[in-house]
């Protein structure tokens, strides 16, 4: 149950969020072409029947995560929609964020909090809810879409899907964390966006990389996700530490 403080707050923030024309085009325009332009285009193209097994040779020694890929056809194409959807769920509430802590700092608006009978931990949910809500629903929908799809042309095993999903929201909640500290510590939305590309850059690769390492798609998809969820945890517990009323004022 929210506190009365963090509603009022999160839909203090919703309301600013709606209104901006840069964090709306940011939360439709990134996810549709990660999340749904390039997976479709993926998951249409992928046919069991008429691609060919790759011919391997027996002395090449494949990672664990590419042995799949010598026996199932359609395995090369789980494999790049794992790190694609996976990155769609890190990049949009990166790119969203900034405009909740950023533009009012800029606005000069934030010293009116400091009147309001309000904690920092209060600001910190709100803050770190609006986000959830504005990333969430158009991530996980689209979502939805592809793995739809990997259910009906039998590309994808209910296991395989529902790892996919619990990973975008793993992505999220590390990516909403991570990006809040983050545009608390920068000063401009330039500064707070080269930071998060810092940030994010090694789970990106991390994902690419853990789809080649780990055997088995729904087993990939899983270990990300308990990366994100593990990484969301530090980093909200970071974030309680340095998050006051005089850095967020500064």
């Amino acid at each position: 149950m929210l506190a009365r403080e963090v509603r009022l707050l999160l839909r203090k923030e919703l309301r600013q969020l709606l209104r901006n024309p840069g964090a709306m085009l940011t939360a439709l325009v990134l996810p549709v072409l990660l999340m749904l332009v390039i997976p479709l285009a993926q998951i249409l193209a992928a046919h069991p029947d008429r691609m060919k097994e790759l011919n391997i040779p027996p002395e090449v020694s494949l990672p664990p995560g590419l042995l799949a890929t010598g026996k199932d056809p359609v395995a090369i194409m789980r494999l790049l929609l794992t790190p694609l959807l996976a990155m769609g769920g890190l990049l949009t509430p990166a790119l969203t964020a900034s405009y909740t802590l950023l533009s009012e700092r800029e606005s000069r608006t934030l010293e009116l909090l400091v009147a309001l009978p309000v904690r920092v931990t209060h600001i910190l949910q709100a803050k770190l809810l609006a986000i959830l809500a504005l990333a969430a629903p158009v991530c996980l929908g689209l979502v939805a879409v592809d793995a739809g799809l990997l259910l009906a042309r039998g590309l994808g095993s209910p296991g395989y899907v529902l790892a996919l999903l619990v990973m975008v929201v793993g992505a999220l909640a590390f990516s909403s964390s991570t990006a809040l500290l983050v545009s608390l510590l920068a000063r401009d939305i330039r500064t707070a966006s080269n930071l998060n590309g810092v940030v994010l850059a090694p789970f990106i690769v991390g994902s690419f990389a853990a789809v080649v390492l780990v055997p088995g798609e729904a087993l990939s998809a899983a270990v990300l996700a308990g990366a994100f969820l593990a990484g969301t945890a530090v980093v909200v517990l970071l974030a309680l530490r340095v998050f006051t009323f005089e850095r967020l004022l500064r």
